[in-house]
């Protein structure tokens, strides 16, 4: 009768796990199209550089390293008036210059220097401080005063989502994720520049109102990233910056 009673017992103990069991919750993987990449309090880290120029790779240097930063987004902005200038003879058109990058630093240098005038490589941090490219004591000073990026930026693929408090326009960057020139003039000649995140283009997809918005992104092309980041109007200050999906 005793062993009646065990086997009893034992059939009950099996049923009643095979019951909690199913009643425990099951994980589920996230629906496609739910951002999977959402960034708050990363700060937009941009650097104004030109392969014509002898200053500027070791401030590219520096922007690699920080381009493996978790809390920042970097972009090279590469300017086109070095294009023109002549170094022992011969001068370098960087491929990655656009007169829109040098109007960019132009109109951030008469919002915080007062001035057009430009150089390089010339670093912004937060859309607010501005210190030379290469000094790596000034970007970890800068990134010790800025105040933490107010807008949460969520992605997934072919869409940016925005949320927080703030006002300002949204922009997508085009980025060459890597690069390696073999430079045949001006003062870099004979040199292999090396870069990381290289601006290709960049595109407003909107404005930000201050409520939950998305945005459609761009198509990709292969090799190519993008950067995210929401402006306040007059190049003030960055509100939230993020990669794209999938980054680097």
């Amino acid at each position: 009768m005793s062993r009646s009673l065990s086997l009893s017992a034992i059939l009950a103990l099996a049923v009643l796990a095979s019951l909690s069991l199913m009643a425990a919750p099951a994980k589920s993987e996230p629906p496609q199209g739910t951002p999977q990449d959402t960034a708050q309090g990363r700060q937009l880290a941009e650097l104004f550089t030109s392969q014509g120029c002898s200053s500027c790779p070791p401030a590219e240097a520096l922007f690699a390293r920080l381009a493996q930063d978790p809390d920042l987004v970097t972009i090279e902005w590469h300017v086109d008036y070095w294009d023109q200038l002549r170094y022992g003879g011969s001068r370098w058109q960087d491929p990655f210059s656009s007169p829109d990058f040098t109007a960019r630093q132009r109109a951030y240098n008469k919002a915080l220097r007062g001035t057009a005038s430009v150089y390089t490589p010339q670093a912004i941090l937060g859309g607010k401080a501005e210190f030379v490219g290469s000094r790596a004591g000034d970007m970890k000073a800068a990134r010790a005063r800025a105040a933490a990026p107010s807008l949460r930026l969520a992605t997934c693929p072919g869409s940016l989502s925005v949320s927080g408090e703030g006002r300002g326009d949204v922009y997508f960057v085009r980025l060459l994720t890597q690069h390696e020139t073999n430079v045949r003039g001006g003062e870099n000649k004979g040199r292999q520049l090396k870069g990381r995140n290289v601006a290709l283009g960049m595109e407003k997809l909107g404005q930000y109102s201050g409520t939950p918005d998305n945005y459609a992104l761009p198509v990709l092309k292969p090799g190519e990233s993008c950067a995210l980041f929401v402006q306040a109007p007059g190049h003030g200050a960055i509100l939230g910056a993020a990669y794209c999906p999938a980054y680097p």
